[in-house]
């Protein structure tokens, strides 16, 4: 069974607990970013605020960091991080602590979901980097605190394609357009984000698609390599060789008569 998640729905408090770690001074310098940083965008205009306000009275709230070699990683606090960057500081007040990778993105996307700094495409490809290191749903839904139901529409999101993805993440199309996408086959998804953006469709219109959406254009062309398929299988065994079904369904090799099947067995490479 793999190792529970450490937080438990008890907020990040529950990860940094005070009596741990201790508060130090570390140069600026000597700080990494977390190169798997659930947050990949942060707004330059608050960015710019903070920093200023960071001039005027110092860095208030400590950094989490964890010792990386002759350096220290950021666990938590990369808008602060930046923000002090901007605003010139040589050194910062941090808190050390020695933390696992797995301890350290759970820390990092539970401090982003709880100020809503994720977008959610990047809340969802922070639940599924936890997925990837043992955490199954609802150990992930416990963490977060989340039902277990919103971590998995929010990992069905990745189904989606690039354009699509990158169109949640702009904030082009919200997740309820999203969730309408995933109402329609996977080779009909690009059609529907081109009608969401082109008509500027609400999430009601969006879910509509699903009864206005063409035929799948993909489904002629599976059938056309089935029988593409079927005919070389016919050259290569001297009989004839039909599919039934696509994703499921029959190889049928026909023959009449007894001498026949005898060879055909043979050419498969069946001794009796």
């Amino acid at each position: 069974m793999s190792k529970k998640l450490s937080g438990l729905g008890r907020g990040l408090e529950a990860l940094i607990p005070k009596s741990q770690g201790s508060l130090n001074r570390l140069p600026l310098a000597l700080i990494r970013p977390n190169p798997d940083q659930p947050r990949k965008h942060f707004d330059p205009t608050a960015l710019a605020e903070l920093a200023a306000s960071i001039k005027q009275k110092g860095l208030l709230q400590p950094l989490l960091v964890r010792p990386k070699g002759d350096v220290y990683e950021l666990v938590a606090g990369e808008r602060r991080f930046r923000a002090a960057q901007e605003a010139g500081l040589s050194e910062v007040p941090v808190i050390i602590r020695d933390l696992g990778e797995r301890e350290v993105l759970e820390i990092a996307l539970i401090e982003n979901l709880q100020r809503e700094d994720l977008n959610p495409v990047e809340e969802a490809q922070g639940y599924q980097r936890l997925v990837e290191m043992g955490a199954s749903q609802e150990e992930i839904a416990l963490a977060v605190g989340k039902a277990r139901a919103t971590v998995s529409n929010a990992l069905r999101l990745l189904q989606l394609p690039p354009a699509a993805l990158e169109a949640l993440r702009q904030g082009r199309i919200t997740a309820g357009h999203a969730r309408a996408l995933l109402m329609l086959p996977e080779d009909q998804r690009e059609w529907g984000l081109n009608q969401i953006l082109g008509h500027q469709l609400s999430v009601r219109d969006a879910e509509r698609l699903k009864e206005k959406a063409p035929p799948a254009a993909k489904s002629h062309e599976r059938a056309e390599a089935y029988l593409d398929i079927a005919r070389a299988l016919s050259r290569q065994l001297g009989f004839k060789v039909r599919f039934s079904g696509e994703k499921k369904g029959k190889l049928e090799i026909s023959y009449h008569s007894e001498e026949e099947l005898t060879a055909l067995l043979q050419r498969l490479g069946y001794e009796a």
